[in-house]
């Protein structure tokens, strides 16, 4: 530092130490638009798209804030049920405790977090965004599942309101377009006493949507290899009072799973799972009767896992492994257009087995 920055430093500290912050401040902000950086204090909107949020706008049902606490005894029971279990599963790379205290606020599990990016996916405009995704997702919704299917803002979902439409939500939206797409590409509503397993069914978003949206449907598995997750869908659908054909299975009752489903999936659940927790669940899925598998990652065109050290593996020799071939590959939003407006890029990958006719 210069003597004279150096002198005008010791002036300010003797004179108000407020006035030293100020003008460190000043110099920070000086340097970084030297080298082509504009440095600002974000507002309120802006912080919502940098960091975990929640609606709170709709208040959480009576009871929830008492029973969503990570000092639950049912949560810590379950916690150490799934510590204690010798399995690939629960060897977690990025699904870590610190992870969750960074990541989501319990009883508001349905808002930002890390089960359901909704502002920070689309960042700023979200509105505008959403409403493009919207479009999408309505010129596939064949079985008329956004007239039907009901979005309230609980716990702490960011809900948009377009015209004379119902509330929308990235989670009703994503749900309607998944269950879109498989019905088109394997009848999903006209398989009669349709199976379904979910593997990393986080707090239940996909099995709500399904029971709700399809009379066909015998059973629904949700298994997860988190024990925060297993813990929060068992209450979200009891609340939701899903029917008794959709079942939570605590992963150290793994071996209760059915022998035979239609379907399994697996939505942006293996991507953040280890080479050796990917196979550790396709183990399963290939020792029992299921002809489909979809998996939707977090990278655009491939699959890959998240090691420890941060490096990504394809798995897809995995998959292959386990039995399965690629049927279908596509963008889970159609539109060119539209992916380019609002950057999202996840896509669909659609596996049948390769013995199935």
């Amino acid at each position: 530092m210069p003597s004279s920055d150096s002198q005008l430093v010791a002036k300010l500290k003797r004179a108000n130490p407020s006035l030293l912050r100020s003008w460190a401040k000043r110099q920070a902000k000086s340097v970084a638009a030297r080298g082509g950086y504009l440095v600002t204090k974000m507002d309120d909107e802006a912080r919502r798209y940098a960091r975990v949020s929640h609606n709170d706008e709709v208040p959480l049902p009576p009871g929830a804030a008492e029973t969503l606490r990570t000092d639950n005894p049912k949560l810590v029971e379950l916690q150490a049920a799934y510590d204690s279990l010798d399995v690939a599963a629960t060897a977690h790379t990025q699904w870590r405790q610190s992870f969750l205290k960074r990541n989501l606020s319990l009883a508001w599990f349905r808002g930002d977090n890390a089960y359901v990016w909704q502002f920070r996916q689309l960042r700023n405009a979200a509105e505008a965004r959403m409403y493009l995704t919207l479009l999408d997702v309505e010129s596939r919704d064949r079985l008329g599942l956004l007239k039907r299917l009901e979005e309230d803002g609980k716990f702490g979902a960011w809900t948009f309101t377009y015209g004379n439409r119902p509330p929308v939500s990235r989670d009703l939206l994503d749900s309607v377009n998944e269950i879109s797409y498989l019905d088109a590409q394997m009848g999903l509503s006209s398989i009669d006493s349709l199976k379904i397993l979910d593997i990393g069914a986080g707090y239940g978003r996909m099995a709500h949507r399904v029971s709700a949206a399809l009379p066909n449907l015998e059973a629904y598995d949700c298994i997860d290899g988190v024990a925060t997750s297993t813990f929060l869908c068992d209450y979200y659908l009891k609340y939701r009072q899903v029917p008794d054909s959709v079942r939570v299975v605590p992963l150290p009752e793994y071996e209760t799973l059915a022998d035979d489903y239609d379907i399994a999936v697996n939505i942006h659940s293996f991507s953040e799972c280890s080479m050796e927790a990917i196979g550790w669940w396709l183990d399963r899925i290939a020792e029992r009767n299921i002809d489909w598998l979809l998996i939707v990652p977090n990278t655009p065109h491939q699959l890959l896992s998240t090691e420890l050290d941060g490096s990504m593996k394809d798995f897809a020799p995995l998959v292959r492994a386990a039995g399965y071939v690629q049927v279908d590959e596509r963008p889970v939003f159609e539109n060119d257009e539209l992916r380019a407006l609002i950057d999202l890029h996840d896509t669909f990958h659609l596996f049948r087995r390769s013995s199935a006719k």
